[in-house]
């Protein structure tokens, strides 16, 4: 099977949105081991870290199953009868 336009699209785009998750994670990481920085501003370098941390995630949970129904697309196409 060859992929379709619209499914590489989508695998695309949220390897894109992991990456910028990962990205952002360690921007807040950056804040987090930052001396300079304490109290609130750390607190708020944690919450963010962890919220792209979990967007991240996200992307990689429907990344996963979009993989999934593609490989489970070409086995099927592989037991057809020719």
């Amino acid at each position: 099977m060859i992929i379709d336009d619209e499914t590489f699209t989508q695998i695309a785009l949220h390897i894109r949105r992991a990456s910028d998750g990962l990205l952002g994670a360690a921007r807040q990481m950056a804040v987090l081991c930052d001396p300079d920085n304490e109290g609130d501003l750390r607190k708020q370098g944690l919450t963010d870290a962890v919220e792209a941390l979990v967007a991240m995630n996200e992307e990689f949970i429907v990344l996963e199953r979009i993989l999934r129904a593609v490989w489970e697309a070409n086995r099927q196409e592989k037991e057809l009868p020719s």
